[in-house]
């Protein structure tokens, strides 16, 4: 008999998931900084996790705190 409980409905949803899937779970909810160099000035790139440049920022602080206030996790790039 299988445990039909919520928490392992999930677990077996999981199991399902093909490797494209788990690959690409969360991550449209994860954006990368990286410190880069524009113009002969150093700015912030934020960057999706599949890659994409979202925008800049003139300081890491500045580019952490507008990716938490549109709800992404952040991560950083050296």
């Amino acid at each position: 008999m299988t445990d039909r409980t919520p928490g392992n409905y999930k677990a077996m949803a999981l199991r399902r998931m093909s490797g494209q899937d788990f690959l690409a779970l969360g991550s449209d909810k994860i954006v990368f900084v990286k410190p880069v160099k524009a113009d002969g000035s150093l700015s912030y790139s934020v960057y999706s996790a599949a890659g994409e440049e979202l925008g800049r920022a003139d300081s890491f602080e500045l580019a952490e705190a507008t990716a938490f206030k549109n709800d992404f996790a952040v991560a950083t790039l050296h």
